[in-house]
């Protein structure tokens, strides 16, 4: 038998197909592995065979089953939103990093949303967003007051605000809290004074750095809420300023 074949031709159609590939847009939320992976490679070994189809089209497949402990807690920031989001908090099962894209959550073998999986190394932690607690309800309500201190010529207006927020928790089991809340920090040069007067139950710093975006005059509450328990905390702190000035658009600080 004689055949005749032109090889070029083969190669350059071959090459034209994996050209063609290549240039296929990734799936909704995947990234360019090498663009995370940098200059380390890592083989991702499937616990039996799997049969993946050649027909130019991406394909998700499972390679096995990983148990992780999980951490849920609830986060909230009433001066933005009262909606109470979940957050689980992970450890990475594998003996290599996993690589940011979509993820399925399932709980109790319902679905509940797809998230964003971040970058996560070898042994690392990290955190997945569950939506919203429906469950438990916030409510947020202010106060402010302007006076005077002093008859002096040079007297201070002291703007006087208070923040009370009642957590209800709806759910059979005890839940923990992230509360978060920001009063405002003056510049360097300004000629104002922020005091705080009184919290309860006491709260701390918080950065926000997790997120890569510091935040400044940031303060939040870590509460233990039982079921069906109502906790209420509360916050006061002054704004001091002279009193022939105003704050820029009011000095009404909270809405």
């Amino acid at each position: 038998v004689h055949v005749e074949i032109d090889v070029l031709q083969v190669v350059e159609l071959a090459q034209r197909e994996a050209s063609a590939l290549a240039a296929l847009p990734l799936p909704e939320g995947a990234c360019d592995v090498r663009g995370v992976a940098g200059h380390f490679d890592f083989a991702y070994q499937a616990d039996a065979r799997v049969d993946l189809e050649s027909d130019g089209a991406f394909h998700s497949i499972a390679l096995g089953n990983r148990a992780a402990p999980s951490d849920v807690r609830y986060i909230v920031a009433p001066r933005e939103d009262v909606s109470v989001f979940r957050m689980a908090k992970l450890k990475n099962p594998i003996a290599a990093p996993l690589l940011p894209g979509p993820v399925e959550v399932h709980v109790g073998g319902d679905y509940v949303l797809t998230t964003a999986l971040p970058a996560v190394p070898r042994g690392g932690e990290f955190q997945l967003g569950l939506g919203v607690e429906q469950a438990i309800k916030v409510a947020r309500n202010t106060h402010f007051e302007e006076k005077r201190s002093g008859a002096k010529v040079v007297a201070m207006s002291e703007l006087h605000h208070t923040i009370d927020i009642e957590l209800v928790n709806n759910l059979d089991r005890e839940i923990l809290c992230d509360v978060r809340e920001r009063i405002p920090q003056p510049d360097e040069q300004a000629e104002v004074v922020v005091e705080e007067s009184e919290v309860r139950p006491a709260w701390a710093p918080y950065s926000q750095r997790e997120r890569n975006a510091e935040l400044r005059g940031g303060r939040a509450w870590e509460i233990r809420i039982g079921a069906g328990k109502t906790e209420k905390l509360h916050a006061a702190y002054v704004v001091k300023i002279y009193a022939n000035n105003e704050l820029v658009g009011g000095n009404r600080r909270e809405a």
